[in-house]
């Protein structure tokens, strides 16, 4: 609740201040240690579809939390980069999937100890118990918001 009189809030109390500052920290760190070729968000991309290959755009875009405008530009530059290729399926040749090319899968393989490094160094200064309590939490309020949150890959 806030007081009345307070004029401001501290900024080190407000959880969206820090989510945000926490996110310009990934983001130096990811300029620092991966290659310039791919962006933090293209590698989610490359990531889901090494797990799940052969998806629509529409559940690639859920599963990465992106909008659907945002998840199809960077499919677009994953298509022109020859990263992925988009094939009609076997099941529905009505519908398109997507599935990484064999350059998008040396790419991803090649990206992976950087991208898991970045991981190690944004939470480098908790414990491991710490770090784990972190994940949970983190998990917890994306769960919480899960609704909100499919409303942006429907966008």
């Amino acid at each position: 609740m806030l007081d009345d009189q307070r004029t401001s809030l501290d900024l080190h109390e407000q959880p969206g201040h820090l989510t945000r500052r926490l996110q310009q920290a990934h983001k130096l760190l990811w300029a620092e240690l991966v290659a310039d070729d791919l962006t933090s968000p293209q590698f989610a991309v490359l990531n889901l579809l090494e797990q799940h290959p052969n998806i629509d755009q529409r559940r690639l875009s859920e599963l990465v939390g992106m909008d659907r405008s945002t998840t199809a530009e960077i499919v677009q530059r994953l298509l022109a980069r020859r990263l992925l290729t988009r094939v009609k399926d076997v099941r529905d040749g009505r519908r398109n999937v997507l599935r990484l090319d064999p350059r998008g899968a040396q790419l991803l393989r090649r990206t992976l100890p950087a991208a898991a490094e970045v991981s190690r160094e944004l939470v480098a200064s908790l414990s491991d118990r710490d770090r784990r309590e972190f994940l949970r939490i983190l998990n917890l309020l994306v769960e919480a918001h899960s609704e909100r949150l499919s409303d942006i890959s429907v966008s």
